[in-house]
């Protein structure tokens, strides 16, 4: 994959959403060694830079560790959403978040309520 000039995204968030595509995937799996960031950047058509703030972004959502003098690696258990077709997981947590979402209206509600009702 090339980073594409005509996707409004910016390349950065081309190449981490790259990434984080084969790691939902199963393409890259748990523990497995990413190639260095001069070789990303060259099948990316990206400098260097772009790739090292990919990663960041990766790193910081936990997809990703690196280890230093050894590269950087698949994390163990990334918490990626199964974007595989079927909808296994991702109902489930959609499902979850939709009812932490309505028990959160419902306080708001009870909130507002004894606010405007306070003398």
């Amino acid at each position: 994959m090339t980073v594409s000039q005509d996707d409004p995204r910016s390349a950065y968030e081309q190449v981490a959403d790259d990434i984080r595509r084969k790691i939902a995937s199963g393409t890259l799996k748990a523990g497995q060694r990413l190639d260095g960031n001069a070789k990303m950047a060259e099948r990316y058509g990206v400098a260097a830079m772009t790739i090292r703030h990919a990663l960041d972004i990766l790193r910081r959502e936990q997809l990703i560790v690196s280890q230093q003098g050894r590269g950087t690696f698949v994390a163990s258990d990334p918490a990626v959403p199964d974007t595989s077709g079927g909808d296994g997981g991702m109902a489930e947590e959609l499902s979850q978040i939709k009812a932490a979402l309505d028990l959160i209206n419902s306080r708001l509600d009870r909130l507002e309520t004894q606010v405007r009702d306070r003398p």
